[in-house]
């Protein structure tokens, strides 16, 4: 297992094939393929999603880079400052862009209420920004806000900026769609941690959400935010499903399910046992039968 930091992938676990490359199954191990590759493996166009390209953008987007529109409904309000001062803005749609190789070059946002002006969001050097989704998910909520850990650079009109951002959906299926969008992968489950920890390094995270994902190799991930640990080691954690040697249910509720884990990286040999305990029964429930699966098929 890896660490991923918020604003690089070259740690995640499933790294990026080339464009017209081919991966063979005696490579295809936790760092062989990426989950990040949507111009490679393209996702269907739904009732939300369809392929877009809009004047304001062609001024940089490539002959062979593929655009995706997410319409949202409702519209998405998206929060940045700029000097002492906040703004929040709202939008129709984004259009996420990325170029040959699968990387994400920029999002545009669309459709402004009340306003005309396109919003750029970029990014440099095929970083990847997890997006983090803040506050653990909980029957009830009305918005969902996901933001970066790191400072992004945006555009509006031809000013140039970084600034923290964030975007705030009003409907879950919408948050959802625009981390798998960015992630290019599936989220299998969306879970709210109470606290994760491990036999070697402690207490790993506290109140935060859980994700498992999948990619296009059908390859699933654990990622999770430690927020607990020093400011060094205060980064995403992804486990691999196949490097769980076993999963152990808790015998009654609010008590912590137990991942044993396979000493295949450092960080897992560290770690040994990681123990997590979640807000919702019902999602140590899911938890469990998600990670148990993916084990039983591995």
């Amino acid at each position: 297992m890896n660490r991923m930091s918020s604003g690089d992938f070259e740690d995640w676990p499933l790294r990026l094939p080339q464009r017209g490359s081919s991966i063979s199954s005696s490579t295809q191990d936790s760092d062989s393929a990426s989950i990040l590759s949507l111009s490679q493996f393209p996702v269907p166009p739904s009732p939300a999603t369809s392929s877009a390209t809009s004047g304001r953008s062609k001024s940089i987007q490539s002959f062979q880079d593929e655009t995706i529109r997410l319409q949202l409904h409702p519209a998405v309000t998206i929060s940045f400052l700029r000097g002492a001062k906040l703004f929040k803005i709202q939008h129709a749609f984004i259009d996420i862009c990325k170029d040959a190789s699968g990387h994400l070059k920029y999002l545009e946002l669309g459709g402004g209420i009340g306003h005309q002006s396109v919003f750029l969001h970029t990014f440099q050097n095929t970083k990847l920004p997890v997006p983090h989704l803040e506050q653990p998910r909980l029957t009830g909520e009305k918005t969902f806000r996901v933001s970066f850990l790191e400072e992004q650079t945006v555009q509006t009109g031809q000013t140039v900026f970084n600034t923290q951002l964030s975007y705030t959906f009003y409907d879950w299926e919408d948050c959802v769609r625009f981390q798998e969008l960015l992630l290019a992968s599936k989220i299998i489950l969306t879970a709210s941690l109470a606290e994760a920890s491990s036999k070697g390094r402690g207490e790993e995270c506290i109140s935060q959400n859980l994700r498992i994902l999948q990619g296009w190799n059908d390859r699933r991930v654990i990622l999770f935010f430690a927020n607990s640990q020093r400011k060094e080691k205060k980064t995403y954690v992804s486990i691999p499903l196949h490097c769980i040697d076993r999963v152990v249910n808790a015998k009654k509720a609010g008590h912590p399910v137990a991942l044993h884990l396979c000493p295949n990286f450092d960080i897992l040999s560290q770690m040994k046992v990681l123990r997590v305990s979640f807000l919702d029964d019902e999602d140590r429930i899911a938890f469990f039968q998600t990670v148990s699966q993916g084990i039983a098929h591995r």
